[in-house]
């Protein structure tokens, strides 16, 4: 997947992307975990934080965090 977005991230100067390396990728679709203080982090950036950035144009915003299992701010939520 991500040999497939490298153009993208790369040259794209106005859109965005937040891939996480958590096991479940719902963990974001609550309020709990995306504005919650331990909502999880790529580069100490919630994923609120980076949608944020992108929509307001402060910022590209593209995280891509580090292979799995490291992200230990991952909620493991099943």
């Amino acid at each position: 997947m991500l040999a497939a977005l490298s153009d993208f991230y790369q040259n794209s100067t106005r859109d965005g992307m937040y891939i996480n390396s958590c096991f479940t990728h719902c963990q974001s679709e609550t309020q709990e975990t995306w504005f919650a203080v331990g909502s999880p982090r790529i580069h100490n950036k919630t994923i609120a934080e980076t949608v944020g950035d992108w929509y307001f144009s402060r910022t590209i915003s593209k995280e891509i965090d580090c292979a799995y299992p490291c992200d230990t701010t991952c909620h493991h939520m099943i």
